[in-house]
C-alpha cells in the first residue's frame, strides 16, 4: 500500500481531514477510515495531519505552502571533482547546518565521552537519551554536561 503523496493528493487529504476534525482533533477511527478511502496507511495520514497542524501557526497550510519533499537529511546532488568544487560543497554544508543541530551533536558527543569514561574506556556503553528536543522546547537545554568525579 505504498503510494507517493503528490501535492494534489495531499491537498485533498488535508481538506478531508479538516472536514472530519472537531476542535482541531481527529478520532483514530476517522484516520483509519480516511486512510482506507485514499488507499494510504494510517501513518501517512497522520503525518499529513501533523504537518498541516504545525503549519497552521504560519497561517498557511503546509500542502499549499511547499511541495512534499523526501524526508531526511539534505544530500548534495553534486560530485566535486576539483579542490575548488570540494571547498564550495563544504562551505554550502557549513551554511546549511543549523546551530541547533550542532548543539545537539556536541551534547551527544559529551554524553558518549562521559559513558566511555564510566565504563573504563571500553565500547560497551549505552548512550543515555537526553530528550534534547524536549529540553530545547522548554528552554532548558544545557550547553555542557556535568562530569562525575568517579568518571
Amino acid at each position: 500500500m505504498t503510494k507517493q503523496i503528490t501535492d494534489d493528493l495531499a491537498q485533498a487529504l488535508w481538506e478531508t481531514l479538516l472536514l472530519h476534525s472537531t476542535k482541531g482533533r481527529l478520532r483514530y477511527r476517522d484516520i483509519t477510515a480516511i486512510a482506507c478511502e485514499f488507499g494510504l496507511t494510517t501513518k501517512a495520514v497522520t503525518r499529513v495531519w501533523k504537518k498541516g497542524i504545525r503549519s497552521m501557526g504560519d497561517r498557511v497550510a503546509a500542502v499549499v505552502k511547499a511541495g512534499w519533499s523526501r524526508r531526511g537529511r539534505k544530500k548534495s546532488q553534486t560530485r566535486p571533482r576539483t579542490t575548488e568544487d570540494l571547498i564550495e560543497e563544504v562551505e554550502y554544508a557549513f551554511h546549511e547546518t543549523s546551530a541547533g543541530t550542532l548543539t545537539k551533536t556536541f551534547l551527544t558527543l559529551q554524553s558518549v565521552m562521559l559513558e566511555i569514561m564510566k565504563c573504563g574506556g571500553s565500547n560497551t556503553y549505552k548512550i543515555p537519551h537526553l530528550h534534547k528536543d524536549k529540553l530545547r522546547n522548554a528552554g532548558k537545554l544545557p550547553t555542557t554536561l556535568p562530569c562525575d568525579v568517579q568518571a
